[in-house]
Order: C-alpha cells, then structure tokens, then sequence
C-alpha cells in the first residue's frame, strides 16, 4: 500500500508490518503532532463477525492506561480503511527500537537485573490487563513476541511498553493464528529469502510462533486465555537468560546462566506447564517468589528431568576426549612450488596455576581442625593437534580503506616482514588437549581462559566432552587470554591486525571481501544460525579458510580508534598502541552481516570478553 496521507494523518514513514496489519510514524496535519497508525488488513475489515466484536470491544482496549502499555488515543475508519491511533514509541530520528533489535545490540552486557527489570515492567503490565474484562472475559494479550515488546529511553534504563493489546481476542484466535501461520509460509518461501531482510522476517515470524502457548496452537478452538500469557511470559524469560527458545529438549537457566543469583528453573518451569491451570495468575508474584526461591533444581514440576536425562544421554554420545588414545599429527605445511619459508615454532609452554603457601603457617599453635591446602594442579602431557599452516610471503602491502568506518582510515601501506598462518580456526578438538593439558579453565594470573556455557565444550563426570558434530566446529568462548595460552602451548603466536588483513586480502589491492569484489553466504557462513564445520567453503587466494564469516578471530593488537593515523607513519611490522583498553578481533561471525565480512572491517573488545562468536587462529614467525 502507498499513500501520503490517511484521514487527518500526513503519514511519514513506515514503522513495521505484522499479522495485525502496517505501522506507521504519522503526524495529524492540525496539531502538529507525531502519532503512530496501525492500519488493520482489508480482508478483516469486510469481516461482520470482526467488525461486531471491534464495536462493542474496542472501547475497553482504548481505556488502558498504564506506563507500560502502548496508550491508544482514537479508533477511526478514513477511505475506507480502519486504524488505530496511539503514541509513538520512537527516538530522536523517528526510528523505533523492539526488544528483539535491542538485545541484539546489547549483546551478553545485561546483566541479571537487567533481565529482571524488563520482566518487572512486562508483569506489571500483564497484571494490570488480565484484572480486567473485554466482552465479559477477562482480557489478555494473547500475541507477546519480541518485535511487539517496544523500547522506551527512561530516566534509569529503559522503558518496556507493550503494544497490540488484546488485538488477538478482537481478531480472534483462529483468525489470528491463521494469519500467523501464513505469514510464516510466505516468509519461508524461496522467492522470498534474497535478501537479508526478508530473512530476517522470517525469523520474526518463525520465532513469534515460538511465544504461542500450546493451546493457541490447536486449529479447531478458540482456547486462548490470559493463561497463554503466563506461557509466553515464561518464554520470554527463557530467550532473555538463554538468548534462545525452549524449543524441544532445552538446557534449563541453571545450565546456561549458572551465575545467576534467583532460581529461574523455579520461573521457568511453572510458566511453561503443558496444563495451563498449573500456570502463574499474578505473574509480578509469581516472579518475585521464584526469584526468592532456594535455588534446587526443579524439573519435577514441568518433568524437565526426562529433559535432563535426555541431555547426558546424548552428551555421553558424544566426542569424549581421551588423550591416551590420541596420536598427534606432524605439523603440515600447506603445498607450495619450490623452496618454501617454514613456519618456526618455538618451545611450547604452559603456563600452570599457582597457589602461595598457607598463611597459616606463621601461627606455629595446635590446630583441632584440618588446614586447608590447595592442591596443585598437575601438569599432563599432553601432544596438540597442529593446523596446518600457509606462508605469506613478506612485502608491501596496503591496509585500511577510505569508504569504511573512520577507525579504518586512512588507507596506507605497511611492510611485513614473512610470517606463517593456520589455513583455518583453531577447532574444539584441538583446544579440548589445551585443557585437558591446563586442568582447568584459568590461567596463571586467574585470567578466564573459555567460558563453557558459550561453548560448545562440557565438562560431565570429570570429562571434557564436545556437543555430538561440533569436534571440527571452531572453537568459541575463548578469551584474548585464553588465545594467547594457546597460541604459546603450541609454540605459536596470534597474529597482528596488520598480518591478518593481508592475509585476509591475499595482498591484493581494491578488493572488500576475502573472496574478491562481492561476498554471497554460498562463499562464507554469515547472517546464519551457527557455526559450521572449519574448510566448509572455498579458500581465500593464499589457501585461507574461513577469513570472512564463522568466528571473530583474536589478534594480538591493543585497539585504538585513531591508530591507523600513526600506523601511516611507522608502516614497518606495526604491532598496535603500546596499551589500550579493548583487543582486536577480525572477521565477522556467523550472525554478522555483510559489511562485516570485508577485509578492512575492524571490531573489538575487552581481552576478557567472551562470547559464542569469538574464536581465533595461530600464526608463526618463518625461517
């Protein structure tokens, strides 16, 4: 539909489009004021049976107001087409910002108050609807997702306001669940996935399937109630703690956010009960007593322990790492013509935890109590599995680029001296030996080395087990300092930001991507749903895989937003600022979008920072 103008609005811009109908950011053309539109679809407004119910019900929708409901000012029909007038929940620039967009830009930098500061404003917003009636029934939302959760600047933190309210009871729920559903269909259609945004809308959709109580579901009855809410509220909770949906046989809060401090298996298992009868009424209170609740594992209530038993048994099928078995193949280098500079490898080492002597001891007095004594972690001798490596040959080359963000500016040549590189990331079956050789997940300054939980590597029993078909997936979790542990054990190094942009490059000039000109994702893993097996696509010129997609990769330079201006004038081996706050990364990952992949994009982060995009390759010196 295109149009300027709709009764009294002068429309501005589109603000989304779902099952309900299109958004608009409008302003009244007399009182000068901005107002947000939803235009209800055609074929429901030639609908009796919906026209009826939005008469006699609407009002009850129009009299909401609370600080976190979407407050509706006017319900009107213009040309034909009816919509609903209420205030926009946008910025400065007009644009608005869903939960959905906001935690993708948050990242893991909640925290768990976070977390339950925006469930704090969604019970309460809840709470305050499901005590009042519509059509003599209790009224309820019955279609909360992520991209109708909107984002709202406050004085601390940020506002959650939650609109369609009650637009499912008005539409129906068959109705509404059939437009879903062929929303759905159409977004997943091949004609209709060219492009990264219609992509993403078929995840919004696909995902906002994932918020539907089981009840919802059913086709042959209208059996929505506020209950659906309580479900949908707990699987909102799921996806913040998570960052995924408690699809099939899912890990409970406690597995993948072990810090946690409330007891969201408590939440979590009494929102998401098959029998609706068994969920929360008061959700507000519901929340405040499972965050309250001793933390114990509570499966029973939801018979997630057959969830439970289902995941060690699959863990148990999976790769189990027993180094005596293993034999560690000679370094390879990759095939070349001729004379070749080889990679040096220095000594491995290994840096072990160390614990001081009992400060106890200066009290020379009986105890009659046993002291406590650190044990010393052992040492196990343990071969690595090396990646074979490329050799890039040293010269002048150039770095940057004058059409990127400012931080890769100028554009400017470098010499490098010859260095080696691995042709692909280092994978979990190769850092698996690294800890199973370190004992344990810190190093000798207590430095995290790889968070578990973001990887996919677990400890059962006492072993390192890696998820069944991830043993040749890269590596993830792992910190700078975890990657420079590493890189020594095998006698390697990272390499520099300069190293691996040329290399990423292949020492051409004018190029934006490792793969040439243009990048399509048959040729790299981006803006996809995971990782992929290392050498799963083509190689660069200088026989790299993976440099653009799967994992960001460590380097060993500190970050500096201006340094390109001072690496201009000292263009031999640049290794970086002296010091910095944040260390780089370079790459993109598997969720990143296209621009990330180029050769010259820079990202970066706190050497302690750890996440399920991080990864990293060694590089080595030759000889």
């Amino acid at each position: 539909m295109h149009m300027e103008n709709l009764g009294d609005y002068n429309l501005l811009r589109q603000l989304g489009l779902g099952a309900f109908g299109q958004v608009y950011l409008a302003e009244h053309r007399f009182i000068k004021r901005p107002f947000a539109l939803k235009i209800l679809p055609e074929d429901l407004c030639s609908d009796a049976a919906f026209m009826r119910r939005f008469e006699e019900q609407v009002h009850a929708i129009a009299a909401l107001d609370h600080p976190n409901i979407v407050k509706i000012h006017n319900i009107t029909c213009a040309d034909g087409r009816f919509f609903i007038v209420s205030d926009p929940i946008v910025d400065s620039l007009g644009e608005t910002m869903n939960l959905d967009r906001y935690l993708n830009l948050k990242g893991r930098s909640l925290s768990e108050e976070d977390y339950l500061s925006i469930l704090r404003q969604v019970a309460s917003a809840l709470d305050y609807c499901h005590g009042r009636t519509i059509g003599g029934m209790p009224m309820f939302h019955g279609s909360i997702k992520l991209t109708n959760l909107l984002v709202a600047p406050a004085e601390e933190g940020i506002r959650i306001v939650l609109s369609d309210f009650a637009l499912t009871r008005l539409i129906g729920e068959g109705v509404a669940f059939s437009r879903l559903c062929e929303q759905v269909a159409m977004a997943l259609m091949p004609q209709n996935l060219s492009t990264e945004k219609a992509v993403q809308s078929s995840r919004n959709y696909v995902r906002a399937f994932g918020f539907l109580a089981p009840e919802q579901k059913m086709l042959d009855a209208e059996s929505g109630d506020l209950k659906a809410d309580a479900y949908a509220f707990g699987t909102l909770a799921y996806y913040l703690v998570a960052r995924k949906m408690p699809d099939g046989c899912f890990d409970l809060p406690s597995r993948v956010f072990p810090e946690a401090q409330g007891n969201w298996d408590y939440l979590i298992s009494r929102c998401l009960q098959m029998n609706p009868a068994l969920r929360p009424g008061m959700l507000s209170h519901a929340l405040s007593e499972c965050m309250k609740a001793p933390k114990v594992q509570m499966g029973d209530m939801l018979s997630l322990s057959e969830i439970e038993r289902k995941l060690d048994s699959v863990l148990q099928m999976s790769f189990e790492f027993h180094p005596e078995k293993e034999s560690a193949p000679a370094p390879v280098l990759a095939p070349v013509s001729g004379e070749s500079p080889k990679p040096m490898l220095r000594p491995g080492e290994i840096a072990r935890p160390e614990f001081d002597s009992d400060p106890a001891e200066i009290f020379h007095r009986d105890m009659h109590v046993s002291q406590y004594v650190p044990k010393k972690v052992e040492l196990k001798e343990i071969d690595p599995m090396l990646t074979e490596m490329a050799v890039i040959p040293g010269g002048t080359y150039q770095r940057g680029s004058n059409e990127g963000a400012r931080d890769e500016m100028p554009r400017h040549p470098i010499t490098l001296s010859s260095f080696a590189l691995d042709i692909h990331p280092v994978t979990n079956e190769q850092f698996v030996r690294f800890l199973q050789a370190m004992g344990g997940e810190k190093d000798s300054n207590n430095n995290d080395i790889i968070r578990l939980r973001d990887s996919r590597i677990k400890r059962s029993t006492g072993k390192l087990i890696i998820e069944s078909g991830y043993a040749k997936h890269p590596v993830v979790g792992v910190t700078w300092y975890g990657a420079v542990a590493y890189a020594k054990w095998i006698g390697k190094r990272l390499p520099t930001e300069a190293e691996w942009e040329t290399a990423a490059s292949s020492g051409r000039e004018n190029i934006l991507f490792p793969t040439g000109h243009e990048i399509e994702r048959a040729q790299a893993n981006f803006f996809s749903s995971d990782t992929t097996a290392v050498m799963s696509y083509p190689t660069n010129e200088m026989g790299l895989y993976d440099m653009a997609g799967n994992v960001y990769e460590w380097c060993q330079d500190w970050y500096a937003y201006n340094y390109y201006d001072a690496s201009a004038l000292e263009p031999e081996n640049p290794l970086g600022p002296p010091q910095g706050v944040y260390r780089v990364l370079r790459g993109g990952c598997w969720k990143s979008l296209k621009d990330d992949m180029r050769c010259s994009h820079r990202h970066r982060n706190n050497p302690g920072a750890m996440n399920g995009t991080y990864g990293f390759r060694c590089a080595a010196d030759v000889q």
